[in-house]
């Protein structure tokens, strides 16, 4: 059982070059830099970006899930994890090693393939106990008196070298690289003023602008990425001087002697009984993969990555080859698993449903790009962007175009048909100040089909729609409802059935609680986790005395002298009264 560290790992695929470019990591400060968006395919001189920036922190025994859609990078990072991968720029550390140079079969890993990866020419048995006997395992050499035998570790010291060297080739290209500076500062600001010259130019070619145009950009990455690499001097100088000290360490201190040996057949056996056990194959021990079913043949690739008691396990979409039926039932099988094992899982699907069944944590990718690191709820709830938005969940979110304004205690939405809808301020989430300063502003109200509801009569929280298509499905009724002609459709889900037929016309109410608003340009939530806005408190009208309706005035009787009297006398008695009262 261990942790896992990533810290800015890179994946850069490199292609040929006709003429000697920067090392692979100048490329990737450079990239790191770059501002503007990327195409879906990104190629820079013949070099495609398959993972950019990757950092993640991964505690022990975490069930961690990468997803995303086709091409995202999620098996690149687990390949590169694994060690199939050579990582272009960044650190991996597993347990607190860094894994960069170490070669696959020591970093303690198992891995589990999307063909399952079995012999056909052997057994189940066969095929789980196979890494065990190719295994060799260290064994301490002792002496005639039983003590451990001493020696200096010359492989060790070897690869520290090597690795030194390596730190040392790479602060020497960077004092390389600042010498060239001042000419590249020279040759950016001579390309500045050819192209302010075009604009005296009116008989300018475009393809010559176009050509110094490029040719500016690349000065200016160039000179960007050696400033990174300036800035990354002071981490070259502390691994140099780490790797000296292992070096001057290991080169002098003799460290006890291990041999490598087989494991015995009956522990191979003792661990290959205790998979089978945990799996429920004991029975498929003696079958051939031909013989069994796809389910079967994943629990044998499952058994064979067990045995080897890794401190990570790695599971790069093991499940997609599978029917629904049986890939729910694997789900099950996994995640069991994983409570029994108590090891770190990283687990790689393009099914956002086994994401949210399965994750303690999910990571979504997007072209290399991690857009959002969170645990399933979360990630429902609180999407950082549309992407996430729409990516997560089941059916896709509903998105709709639409024109915000902060009116007193409420948020005017209108639609893109002219219908409008007012959410009370009070009941939403946080909104970022910037879109309630009274102005319009034009964003992406986002909102899932079981957050929406429909009325027969329209209210200020709906709209109308028309119906296009219904689906029951059991206790569940999906409607498929359009706002204009043109608009996409949007799915509703409702519980239970109704009698609504196409092209009928249907009011969508909206649940305010579940309001989800993106930016309209960079696609990110404009809203903050905690519910409720500042409001302008209401004005308080003063009370307005009622008119009394006019009645005829009845004629005033006279008050009896004698009475007035009494009641003045109760009112006020004096010392005349009380003797009259004796």
């Amino acid at each position: 059982m261990a942790g896992l560290s990533l810290k800015h790992v890179y994946k850069v695929y490199t292609g040929r070059q006709k003429s000697k470019k920067r090392p692979v990591k100048a490329l990737i400060n450079k990239i790191r830099k770059k501002e503007e968006q990327k195409p879906a395919v990104e190629k820079r001189s013949g070099n495609f970006v398959a993972v950019k920036d990757f950092n993640m922190e991964i505690e022990d025994g975490e069930f961690i899930v990468f997803v995303g859609p086709s091409g995202c990078g999620k098996s690149t990072t687990i390949r590169m994890i694994a060690g199939l991968e050579d990582i272009s720029a960044g650190e991996l550390y597993i347990d607190g090693v860094l894994m960069n140079d170490i070669a696959p079969k020591e970093r303690d890993i198992a891995m589990v393939f999307q063909s399952y990866a079995l012999y056909p020419h052997m057994t189940a048995q066969q095929n789980i106990e196979f890494a065990l006997k190719m295994r060799k395992i260290h064994v301490a050499r002792v002496d005639e008196n039983g003590n451990p035998v001493l020696a200096i570790d010359e492989k060790k010291v070897k690869r520290l070298k090597r690795e030194l060297a390596n730190v040392i080739a790479d602060l020497e290209a960077v004092e390389r690289d600042k010498q060239t500076v001042p000419a590249l500062k020279e040759k950016k600001a001579s390309l500045e003023r050819e192209l302010a010259a075009f604009a005296d130019k009116q008989d300018a070619k475009a393809a010559d602008k176009n050509k110094i145009k490029k040719q500016l950009e690349a000065v200016v990455d160039e000179l960007r990425a050696i400033k990174i690499e300036i800035e990354n001097i002071p981490s070259l100088n502390e691994r140099k001087a780490s790797f000296e000290r292992d070096i001057e360490y290991y080169s002098k201190t003799p460290v006890p002697v291990y041999k490598l040996k087989r494991m015995p057949k009956e522990a191979i056996k003792e661990k290959v009984q205790w998979a089978a056990k945990i799996l429920d194959i004991e029975e498929l021990l003696d079958n051939k993969p031909a013989e069994m079913s796809g389910g079967q043949r994943q629990r044998i690739a499952l058994g064979r990555a067990m045995v080897r008691g890794p401190k990570v396990f790695l599971l790069d979409e093991p499940l997609s080859n599978l029917d629904a039926k049986l890939r729910a039932s694997m789900r099950y099988e996994i995640v069991k698993l994983h409570q029994e094992l108590k090891t770190t899982f990283i687990y790689v699907t393009h099914d956002q449903v086994e994401a949210m069944t399965m994750g303690t944590r999910i990571v979504v990718m997007k072209l290399g790009i991690v857009q959002q690191i969170d645990t399933p709820t979360n990630l429902f709830d609180f999407p950082d962007n549309k992407f996430v938005a729409g990516f997560i969940g089941t059916p896709q979110m509903n998105f709709f175009d639409v024109t915000i304004k902060k009116n007193k205690n409420k948020l005017e939405t209108t639609f893109a048909n002219g219908q409008t809808v007012a959410f009370d301020l009070a009941k939403l989430r946080g909104i970022e100040p910037e879109y309630l300063d009274g102005e319009s502003h034009e964003v992406t109200l986002g909102m899932r089909g079981e957050h929406l509801s429909v009325e027969t009569e329209k209210t200020d929280k709906s709209v109308e729609t028309s119906l296009v298509v219904k689906e029951v499905l059991g206790s569940v009724t999906q409607m498929f409802v359009k706002l204009t002609d043109d608009s996409p459709n949007t799915i509703i889900s409702v519980s239970g059935r109704n009698d609504f037929e196409s092209g009928d016309k249907v009011c969508v109410s909206f649940n305010e609680r579940n309001v989800h608003l993106f930016d309209k340009i960079s696609e990110k939530s404009i809203m903050n986790r905690e519910y409720g806005n500042a409001v302008e408190p209401e004005a308080v009208a003063e009370p307005q005395k009622a008119e009394e309706p006019e009645i005829a005035e009845e004629p005033k009787k006279a008050k009896p002298a004698a009475k007035a009297k009494s009641t003045a006398a109760k009112a006020k008695p004096t010392a005349g009264a009380k003797k009259t009262t004796r």
